[in-house]
């Protein structure tokens, strides 16, 4: 039986013939167009130089995963599903913070930044490190709220203060991934209108913890919560979707679901003009 396949050549769209076999073809660098990379890495197009690409893993999965699995539960946990009362119930998925939202996100970043993907490299980082600050916060072995005057400061201004800025300066870091996420994919942009409006409510329910006086400021309290977790449903169903997309992509299973590439819509990078041979 022969070992001679013919594969097609991406860049000039001729067949040319393979002598290697179809797994050692599978372990080949191989030449991936501007869509199929923007399938496989959240990044509009493939880095100028370099081939890191084809000879490491991807690490945007690991990434997306690492992001998604601690933001599910944090997100059902603001819409207070099965009786969950945030903050409270964010304290039992502290081991989630640190060990798949901080160390999974964070070994994704570095990643891609062995590869050479300068956007997904600082969209891990920095919520890995999100994820870590939230846990180390909600850690009761910390103690946190020693400083202010132990539990009781729960409540008052000077730690949720502390809070709310935080929570401002994510809303504001969320922005600024948003506008990135223009040439990237419609899923991406809509995750990040989704964590915009999170982190925005959340800042706001942060402010508003001091001010509860009554039972009604308590509903009120909760609601802002509730509408954070709304917002942030928005990103759990676009990377949810964008994880199938993914591992299908991964592991070459064919996949119906579109990407709703941008990079291709929004400011295309112009084309160079290649002189003719004579």
């Amino acid at each position: 039986m022969s070992d001679k396949y013919d594969t097609p050549d991406l860049e000039s769209g001729r067949h040319v013939q393979d002598t290697t076999s179809p797994m050692s073809r599978q372990m080949t660098a191989m030449t991936l167009t501007n869509e199929q990379y923007e399938r496989l890495f959240f990044q509009p197009s493939a880095p100028k130089r370099g081939d890191a690409s084809k000879r490491f893993a991807n690490p945007s999965l690991l990434g997306l995963l690492g992001f998604l699995i601690p933001y599910t539960s944090t997100i059902l946990t603001l819409c207070q599903f099965q009786g969950a009362v945030p903050p409270t119930t964010l304290v039992g998925l502290t081991g989630d913070y640190y060990f798949l939202g901080g160390i999974a996100m964070v070994i994704a970043g570095l990643g891609e930044f062995v590869l050479g993907n300068t956007f997904p490299f600082a969209v891990f980082i920095i919520y890995g490190a999100h994820w870590c600050s939230l846990g180390y916060t909600q850690d009761p072995i910390h103690n946190t709220l020693e400083p202010f005057g132990g539990a009781s400061a729960a409540l008052g201004a000077e730690y949720n203060s502390s809070q709310c800025f935080h929570n401002i300066t994510m809303a504001l870091v969320s922005f600024v991934f948003l506008i990135g996420t223009l040439r990237v994919n419609v899923p991406f942009v809509l995750t990040f209108v989704g964590l915009v409006g999170l982190f925005s409510f959340i800042a706001a329910a942060d402010a508003f913890v001091p001010h509860i006086k009554t039972a009604a400021d308590e509903v009120h309290l909760f609601t802002l919560l509730k509408a954070a977790g709304g917002f942030g449903f928005l990103g759990l169903i676009c990377g949810w979707y964008l994880a199938i997309i993914e591992i299908c992509e991964t592991v070459q299973l064919p996949c119906p679901l579109p990407v709703f590439d941008l990079s291709s819509k929004v400011f295309p990078p112009k084309k160079k003009e290649t002189s003719k041979e004579t």
